[in-house]
């Protein structure tokens, strides 16, 4: 199936979640005939075009917020607060692994007769597992004496995981619009509202998640209003959670080896450093985050147009789909990475103020602007080993680049940041070869088992199509 387009209205991508695979094929923009290289990158990119908006509202939300409370709060407050939000982070890949992305699997795939059952049973798995979550985030902020921010903190979490399971179910439907829109409220709101606290002098890590909750439940409304989710009506709850589970489940063994590779960086310089060392490493970090509208962005179109296609076609067909967007995202990532790695210490002044600590930290900025470029090339092919339903394999890619980490870190990590950027940047070259190769062999593996068929076609015909449905059944 030939990837989406950008289009004018939401109403053909909700007649064709509705469909039927085949029936969704014709609902759903397609790119006509054949083109030049040039011309079908023009047409991917313009499909990507709401997709890259939506993550691009995320990330310069995240990047505002992030910037006033770094800028605002003493450094151990901001630290903090970096801590705690890299904790929801790994919640959030609980949610992410286990339901959200078979959630977007299942929709994307047009295999669900009634969506509306499916983003059901998801937002009240959502609910009652971000519930247990948000319990144990407050008990363990009593624990160490941080009562004040408890609640706040436990309340935005909740709030926070049931948008976005939300937000989940409108990318699987190619409602990117409508996503945007409410991604919009959830992050830009929150920067304007913490901006707003800053000038009236009352911010404090505890009010910043009450702004940042209060946009989420803003959200969430609009997102009701515009797809409002339906009551279970067969009872076919059961089936949808084994599927959760067997689809899920590499899916959450892959995301915590990536979070612990992550995580690693901060709580070894707060251990060695306290909460300033995290500070520090979190400063550096939201620089080399302005390429995550780009990475995510495509990331979620590829996870969905890749499960579209290959539920039609044929892995190299689905590898095509992937490679394009992946071609556009390298392009896009060299624009930011080599303008910032040219001048790091006037980006930190521009983000932090001249009189900023974070200012001498212009050589970790460099290392660890490119280390997360490289890790976001690496991101979009793993995102289509996901999308074939093969994230098993992808396990390999993540386990070699943890071990990286887990090698090199005791030995320079004592070089502060700039150490933690080197050894972050290592492990990430490491992680985009084993990519290379996982991909290679996936390919190589598909080819061989492809049922022989003529490979005679007529002019601007596909060859896949001439044995898509001749093919082998797929592994269950």
């Amino acid at each position: 199936m030939a990837l989406l387009e950008s289009h004018g209205s939401d109403d053909a991508v909700a007649a064709a979640s509705k469909a039927t695979p085949a029936i969704a094929a014709q609902a759903l923009p397609d790119v006509p005939g054949p083109r030049t290289g040039i011309g079908r990158l023009w047409e991917r990119f313009n499909g990507g075009f709401w997709t890259l908006l939506d993550q691009g509202v995320i990330s310069l939300g995240a990047f505002l917020i992030n910037v006033q409370l770094a800028r605002q709060l003493d450094t151990p407050q901001y630290g903090t607060f970096a801590l705690l939000l890299g904790s929801f982070f790994l919640f959030q890949h609980f949610n992410a692994s286990l339901i959200y992305y078979p959630l977007m699997l299942k929709l994307a795939g047009g295999k669900e007769e009634r969506p509306s059952d499916l983003v059901f049973v998801s937002l009240i798995l959502t609910a009652l597992s971000t519930s247990a979550f948000s319990i144990l985030v407050t008990s363990c902020l009593i624990a160490f004496g941080h009562s004040e921010i408890a609640f706040a903190a436990a309340v935005y979490l909740v709030l926070w995981q049931l948008q976005d399971g939300l937000r989940r179910a409108l990318l699987a439907q190619f409602s990117h619009r409508t996503a945007a829109i409410a991604d919009g409220i959830t992050y830009v709101g929150a920067a304007a509202g913490i901006a707003t606290l800053a000038y009236s002098h009352t911010l404090s890590v505890s009010n910043a998640f009450f702004a940042m909750a209060g946009t989420c439940a803003l959200a969430i409304a609009v997102q009701v209003y515009q797809r409002p989710p339906t009551l279970l009506r067969d009872g076919n709850a059961r089936d949808l959670l084994d599927s959760f589970w067997t689809h899920g489940k590499w899916a959450f063994l892959n995301g915590i080896i990536l979070i612990v590779t992550m995580q690693a960086f901060p709580w070894a310089l707060a251990t060695a450093r306290g909460p300033a060392g995290a500070a520090a490493f979190q400063a550096v970090l939201n620089v080399a985050n302005l390429v995550n509208p780009i990475a995510f962005g495509l990331s979620n179109i590829i996870l969905t147009t890749v499960a579209q296609t290959y539920a039609t076609g044929t892995m190299r067909s689905a590898w095509r789909a992937a490679q394009t967007y992946i071609i556009i995202g390298t392009t896009l990532l060299s624009f930011c990475v080599i303008p910032v790695m040219l001048m790091p210490h006037a980006v930190l002044v521009l983000f932090y103020g001249v009189n900023s600590p974070y200012t001498n930290l212009e050589q970790a900025v460099g290392v660890m602007v490119l280390a997360v470029a490289i890790n976001s090339i690496a991101e979009m092919m793993s995102t289509f080993v996901h999308g074939v339903q093969s994230a098993k394999l992808a396990v390999w890619m993540n386990g070699i680049s943890l071990a990286v980490v887990a090698l090199l870190l005791p030995f320079v990590g004592s070089h502060g940041v700039a150490g933690c950027a080197l050894v972050l940047g290592a492990a990430k070259v490491v992680r985009l070869i084993a990519a290379s190769c996982i991909v290679a062999r996936m390919l190589s593996s598909a080819e061989r088992a492809r049922p022989e068929v003529s490979l005679v076609s007529t002019p601007g015909e596909d060859n896949d199509y001439q044995y898509r449905h001749a093919r082998p059944e797929r592994r269950k």
